[in-house]
């Protein structure tokens, strides 16, 4: 079966990725926003799995900006957080209840959450106040952009890395919780900063 971008491209929908990552990704582009708008933002992704990673990240930086293009800044955003909500799935909220239930305070709880299963110093979660958390990355640690040669225009694609955020947070908390990221690696900062907000029910 063959479709026709809107840039009059013939794509086979039958090479779009339909595993890991990247396959998640076109799934819920195509739930929320439809198949053209999918095939739109997926282009060129039929042999993403043999690119090398500087040249997956250069694929993501591409795919976001025809996303950002499509749909408007907001929508795009939505899918990210969307994705970013799938990839803090049922174990990642479960270890943060975790973390949180042996912990005998926030700090500690944000102690043993800054070094699990990371070197000492890739990630330190502080305590400003009693209701907001700075998390600050010292590294990026997402494999599908990290290796990017080239800045990221916006922040889009990481609204993935706030909804992991919002997601883990809540769960370790079991409170909503507001998730603002003010510098990203990708864009160019030298760390990625997250200011982490818990609201009391």
């Amino acid at each position: 079966m063959r479709r026709c971008n809107r840039e009059g491209e013939k794509m086979e929908i039958n090479k779009i990725p339909k595993t890991g990552r990247i396959g998640r990704f076109a799934k819920i582009i195509t739930e929320d926003l439809g198949e053209d708008i999918m095939l739109e933002v997926m282009k060129d992704s039929d042999n993403y799995s043999s690119l090398k990673a500087p040249q997956k990240a250069e694929w993501w930086r591409a795919a976001v900006e025809r996303l950002e293009n499509a749909v408007g800044g907001d929508k795009a955003i939505k899918i990210m957080n969307i994705c970013g909500s799938r990839c803090c799935g049922q174990g990642n909220r479960k270890t943060a209840k975790r973390l949180m239930d042996e912990s005998k305070s926030v700090e500690e709880f944000l102690v043993k959450a800054s070094n699990y299963e990371v070197k000492e110093g890739e990630i330190e979660y502080t305590l400003k106040d009693e209701n907001t958390i700075i998390g600050t990355f010292n590294k990026c640690f997402c494999g599908q952009v990290r290796q990017t040669k080239k800045p990221f225009e916006s922040k889009t694609y990481c609204q993935c890395s706030v909804e992991f955020h919002r997601q883990f947070f809540k769960a370790a908390f079991g409170n909503p919780v507001d998730v603002e990221l003010t510098q990203s690696i990708i864009t160019g900062a030298d760390s990625c900063k997250f200011i982490i907000r818990i609201n009391e029910e």
